[in-house]
Parts: C-alpha cells; sequence; structure tokens
C-alpha cells in the first residue's frame, strides 16, 4: 500500500501538473526496498521450515523410533522384531512429520512442537530402555 504523495509539481508557465523525476525515483526506490527486504523474509522463513521439516522431522523420528522399538521389546515382543517393526514404522511417521510441517502456519509452532516431542521421545526412551 502506498501512501498519498503529490508527485507532481505545478508548472507555471503550463495549467497542467507535471510529474517530479524525484518524486517518481523515490517512490520506485522505496517500493523497490520493500519488495527485497519481503523476498528476503520469505526466503528465510522458507529455508527455515525445510530445515525444521527434514532436521526436526529426522530428529523426532529417531527419537520415537527408539522409543517404539524399547516398547515393543519390553511388551514381549522379540527384539529384533521390535526394531523392525519400529523402523518401517519410522518412515511412515517420517512421512507425516514432514507433511504436516508444511501445513502449520506459525514456524515458532513448527519448532516448538518438533523440539518439545522430540526431546520428550528421547527422554522416555531413556526411562523405558
Amino acid at each position: 500500500m502506498h501512501t498519498s504523495v503529490n508527485i507532481f509539481k505545478q508548472n507555471t508557465a503550463s495549467p497542467h501538473m507535471q510529474p517530479s523525476y524525484a518524486a517518481i525515483k523515490s517512490i520506485a526506490y522505496t517500493d523497490l526496498k520493500r519488495s527485497h527486504q519481503s523476498s528476503l523474509r520469505q526466503a528465510r522463513a522458507v529455508v527455515l521450515r525445510v530445515a525444521g521439516a527434514v532436521a526436526g522431522g529426522y530428529a523426532f523420528t529417531t527419537a520415537s523410533v527408539g522409543l517404539m522399538s524399547a516398547s515393543l521389546a519390553l511388551g514381549g515382543m522379540p527384539r529384533s522384531d521390535a526394531v523392525v517393526l519400529a523402523a518401517m514404522l519410522g518412515f511412515v511417521i517420517y512421512l507425516l512429520v514432514l507433511l504436516w510441517a508444511f501445513s502449520v502456519r506459525s514456524l515458532v509452532r513448527l519448532w516448538a512442537t518438533l523440539t518439545g516431542a522430540g526431546l520428550l521421545a528421547a527422554g522416555l526412551t531413556f526411562v523405558v530402555h
């Protein structure tokens, strides 16, 4: 949005208004500067979202797979079967986390949720194991 700026100067020789070159140049530079800042902000948000989805999703999935395999083995399933089942379910968990990471609106919520859930799963893994 632009604020209303009078870019015309009154020409005393002519009753018509003519645009001031300096005013037009100033407005164009301000628009260019704003769009550049906006595109940098959007690029930063995309990089943070991708990093959160890939790295945070991987960390959360790793902790979840560890928790599942330890819990299944503790529940009576043979340890090798528990590890294989948890690893296979890890692919599904990672896919779901990636999809969720790109659907959540807030970057803060994305990072806070993945960090909190990953730490919780890792802590519970050590308790169960």
